[in-house]
């Protein structure tokens, strides 16, 4: 028998949602990626890399990545170059956490716990979770070849120097950073006003 089986198919149907907010990457096809596909590529990214990072729970990793962004269910995708949105990022992802707790603490509190530890990087896992969420814009948008870049008007030095600040040092992930941001600079893929 499933304990609380109704809160927790709830809680599997409001995951749907995460197929409808769409980001301001593109993919290939010239569609917009959406946060389900954003956490399933970043999932693949972490066990792709874990043979590199022994030091980290691989499973906790994979958990990070596909619950990372479940709080932009209610408080939406932020685009980091929309200065606006940014602004109440915060704020809003507080008060989407604070209401995921109320909704699913009786029954999934291990996921409220590892949305919390996300959001604290208070773990190595979720610093790395965090670094690789930092770089798969990078390499999603090297992908679909400029377009996002384009569209939002992206300057090439501040986009590098906001994405290396971004990723923690402890795990050498700049390299991966140092690859796309070098075919991109090569092929001319920056917005040039």
């Amino acid at each position: 028998m499933i304990k609380n089986l109704e809160e927790k198919l709830k809680f599997i149907e409001l995951m749907d949602e995460m197929k409808n907010i769409q980001r301001a990457i593109y993919l290939k096809d010239k569609k917009q990626e959406t946060n389900a596909e954003h956490s399933f590529h970043l999932a693949m990214m972490v066990l792709v890399f874990a043979e590199d990072f022994p030091q980290l729970d691989v499973e906790k990793c994979i958990k990070l990545a596909l619950i990372h962004d479940i709080v932009e269910i209610y408080a939406w995708d932020t685009v980091v170059l929309d200065k606006e949105m940014t602004k109440t990022k915060k704020e809003r992802e507080k008060k989407a956490l604070d209401r995921l707790e109320k909704e699913f603490w009786k029954v999934l509190p291990n996921i409220i716990e590892l949305l919390k530890e996300y959001e604290d990087k208070s773990s190595q896992e979720a610093r790395y979770v965090y670094s690789l969420d930092k770089i798969q814009p990078i390499i999603q948008v090297v992908m679909e070849w400029w377009r996002t870049w384009h569209d939002w008007k992206i300057d090439f030095e501040k986009i590098k120097k906001r994405q290396y600040s971004k990723i923690y040092p402890e795990f050498w992930l700049d390299i991966i950073l140092d690859k796309y941001f070098q075919e991109a600079e090569k092929e001319k893929m920056f917005y040039n006003d």
